[in-house]
């Protein structure tokens, strides 16, 4: 068998260097295929299967209790002595805001326990990590950052050793950098910082109501079997002496640290996962129907060769062998072009990867590791067997006298167009759904969010409140606008606690008996509705002044429709407050336009607006600049207008109105341009595939082309055939293509914000490209048929 094999072999490496051009189509349509499933793997195995990049990662577990926080910290302390086959460390992921130079961004911080860097045997690349006399509330607070953000932000400067980090929370000084590759302990979250517990604490979050995550490393000599039988007796004991605790119910578990398991950011992964893996199979379908073709054709031409050794005793096992042994050899040339095109295609959505408007989602590191090198190899096997059945049916025993005779393998051609038509069908699948997500895409960025968005500039803040002057705050964001008024260039300035993606909920009753209803609410400077452009459409804006009887509140059009329907609003009295005590009478001065500050995709909700002179205890505010030209140039000047303002205040978001409404689109923006460019590869291998089956069909006719042209045929006749045929197949297949579509693009309802999936723009436009397709690919085989010399086509074989 051995030998047989390493015949077949030797022939068809002979017949690839005699015939390239096949075997080069062969591998060319398997390597497109091959790389956009490797990149996909790559994202799946970075997810789910990759362990940390720590020493003896192997030994390294995760404590949980289903995905979720499985304790507090006071229960984590209580139960840590008691630990004989593990030595756990906890931790807890939240997100400020940090000011390095200026620039105002995310980060991703980790508050974890002192053992941390021990338990995981972490080193540092500069500095040192903290320590158990770091992890005390009277300790100076220390912070821990990572190499990357050492690298972006600090340019790897060796003096960030000792150096302050401002953010929302409190500053930072410096004491160490992570070692590089390490961001966290849940990838692909990438933690850009790690701060000591004693942080939260300082904070005034009380040990029990601190939830942790526990990571762990098993002892010298214990297994995992004995550590889950560890960690149920000391679980036992937890729920035994906290019955009552929320996320007690689940037992806690013992797993291996490879996997997505913590974050909660799989919400948007896996349903992103699911698709592709639909989406890079169909592709993978299609190179190898691509595949099938062409072999279909060297069989058709080899069908004298295949029927001689049929006569000469040939086994169809033997002679499947052969075709198997083909496929083999072009399924490792696609592998291995493909592994090169997955990395290149890698790189590229890594870099596409930070324009995710978050600071969690940057540590995906996409790379060709040995499972993605054995994903690809059972691929290339099962791509061979998909291509190698074809040609091996298609020559029966029966057809021995025909194939003697050159009349063999009369199914092939049929066959072909099978394959076309089935290609045609999947790539205007996948063609139609990205075009409806580009016209949902569209719609959604050229919706109107009710506020003027251009040529203004937001920061966020935050200032801590002074028990013995309530006032204060208030006194302070006044002096900050009246600052940031005076800057050059600053058209209008104006504060608000409602901004693009930031709603603050709030409760309010048509009367003081009637339970309150949730609603949307913004604390707004006077003058704030004009500043953005929001015109009142009914009586009159928020007054300068502060009230003395009823509160003044302008509500928005859907409150007006929802809660007074066919009836006047204006001068309706509500109670506003979602617990009795708390409640204060107000009166409604007027009637504002919708404005959807939730996002573009949801529709507007009832929203009141309520002056800030009349809320002096509001501490959060985001304050809006309108410029003259570009928002960024006033960046700088409006963050040293903010620092100068003291430790009191904390920095948050910085970014214009522009900027956040394009962002909040990203997740939309990346399912369209992924789906999009996997439905042109798709649409390139069919376009292949077809001008294949015109090619070979042209070829077949030649003979009879020659005699219809003898006979007097006119070449307008020929190239009608041509192309009659090559619409035909593609027809039946635009056809089946939108039956197919119709069910499928059901799965994207979640992603197209309102707009019917059954989208006749994008179906008849996806289908009208496909025809266009299909008339460039027949062109030339078309333009071939009718140069054809009738004396030189009865000569034909």
């Amino acid at each position: 068998m051995s030998t047989g094999f390493g015949l077949d072999l030797r022939y068809t490496l002979r017949t690839a260097r005699r015939n390239p051009g096949y075997a080069v189509s062969a591998v060319f349509c398997l390597a497109l295929a091959m790389g956009v499933n490797a990149t996909l793997f790559s994202f799946l195995d970075s997810l789910y299967f990759r362990r940390l990049p720590v020493p003896g990662a192997a030994r390294v577990v995760q404590i949980h209790r289903g995905h979720t926080n499985p304790c507090t910290w006071s229960e984590y302390l209580d139960f840590r002595p008691g630990l004989r086959s593990l030595q756990a460390a906890a931790w807890f992921r939240f997100g400020a805001y940090d000011d390095i130079d200026g620039v105002n961004q995310i980060l991703s911080i980790e508050t974890a326990s002192a053992n941390y860097a021990q338990v995981l045997r972490l080193g540092a690349a500069l500095g040192r990590w903290f320590t158990r006399q770091d992890d005390s509330p009277a300790s100076q607070p220390v912070m821990v950052i990572s190499y990357r953000l050492w690298k972006s932000q600090f340019h790897g400067d060796p003096a960030v050793i000792g150096q302050w980090i401002r953010t929302d929370v409190q500053s930072f000084r410096v004491v160490g950098v992570a070692p590089q590759g390490f961001q966290g302990v849940a990838p692909p979250i990438a933690d850009g910082a790690w701060v000591p517990e004693a942080t939260l604490l300082n904070l005034g979050v009380p040990p029990s109501r601190m939830l942790v995550n526990l990571t762990a490393r098993l002892a010298a000599g214990a297994t995992l079997q004995s550590a889950r039988a560890e960690i149920q007796v000391l679980d036992a004991h937890l729920r035994a002496a906290s019955p009552r605790a929320p996320r007690a119910r689940d037992p806690l578990r013992v797993d291996s640290t490879a996997g997505f398991l913590w974050t909660n950011g799989s919400r948007f992964f896996r349903p992103l996962l699911l698709l592709l893996s639909l989406v890079c199979g169909m592709v993978f379908l299609i190179a190898c129907v691509n595949v099938a073709n062409l072999l279909l054709a060297r069989s058709a031409s080899r069908r004298r060769e295949i029927a001689l050794r049929q006569s000469l005793g040939a086994s169809r096992a033997r002679l499947f062998r052969a075709a198997f042994t083909e496929g083999l050899v072009l399924a490792a040339g696609g592998t291995g072009v493909g592994l090169a095109v997955g990395h290149l295609s890698g790189r590229l959505l890594e870099r596409m990867l930070p324009s995710i408007p978050s600071g969690t989602y940057q540590g995906v590191a996409l790379g060709i590791d040995w499972r993605v090198v054995l994903f690809l190899g059972l691929a290339g096997i099962l791509s061979a067997l998909l291509f190698s059945l074809p040609p091996a049916l298609a020559h029966r025993r029966g057809d021995l006298l025909a194939g003697l005779n050159g009349r063999g393998a009369i199914q092939a051609p049929r066959q072909r167009e099978l394959y076309s038509l089935i290609q045609v069908a999947l790539s205007l699948t996948l063609l139609i759904a990205a075009g409806v997500l580009l016209r949902a895409l569209g719609s959604v960025e050229n919706a109107d969010p009710g506020f003027a968005r251009d040529h203004r500039l937001y920061v966020s803040l935050l200032a801590h409140p002074n028990p013995s002057q309530p006032d204060a705050a208030a006194a302070l964001f006044t002096t900050l606008l009246e600052r940031a008024r005076a800057l050059p260039g600053v058209r209008a300035a104006t504060l608000s606690s409602v901004y693009f993606e930031h709603t603050p909920g709030a409760c309010a009753a048509q009367s003081a008996l009637e339970p309150p209803r949730k609603l949307g609410a913004g604390v707004v400077e006077p003058g704030y509705l004009e500043t953005m452009r929001i015109p009142i459409l009914e009586g009159r804006g928020l007054t300068t002044g502060r009230s003395a009887g009823a509160i003044p509140l302008v509500i928005n059009q859907t409150m007006a429709r929802n809660w007074w329907p066919g009836e006047e609003a204006v001068g309706r009295t509500l109670w506003l407050g979602c617990t009795s005590p708390s409640r204060r009478l107000a009166q409604v001065a007027g009637i504002a336009r919708d404005s959807r500050y939730a996002g573009l995709d949801r529709p507007a909700e009832p929203f009141y607006y309520i002056s800030r002179l009349d809320e002096p205890s509001e501490n959060s505010f985001a304050l809006i600049l309108e410029t003259e030209s570009n928002p960024y140039h006033w960046a700088k000047p409006l963050m040293q207008l903010v620092e100068s303002a003291g430790p009191r205040l904390q920095i948050g978001e910085l970014r214009s109105f522009e900027d956040a409404v394009a962002l909040s689109l990203w997740e939309l923006k990346w399912q369209t341009a992924l789906l999009g460019s996997l439905g042109l590869l798709a649409m390139v291998l069919s376009a292949m595939g077809l001008y294949g089956v015109m090619s070979y069909s042209v070829t077949q006719r030649t003979r009879e082309i020659g005699i219809r042209m003898a006979l007097g045929a006119q070449p307008d006749a020929v190239w009608r055939m041509v192309m009659a045929r090559a619409l035909g197949i593609t027809a039946i297949g635009v056809a089946a293509g939108l039956v197919l579509s119709a069910g499928s693009v059901r799965l994207l309802r979640s992603c197209l914000y309102g707009l019917n999936p059954i989208d006749p723009v994008a179906f008849a436009a996806a289908s009208a490209v496909w025809l266009g397709i299909a008339i460039l690919a027949s062109w030339y085989p078309a333009r071939r048929a009718i140069r054809v010399d009738p004396l030189q086509a009865l000569q034909y074989e």
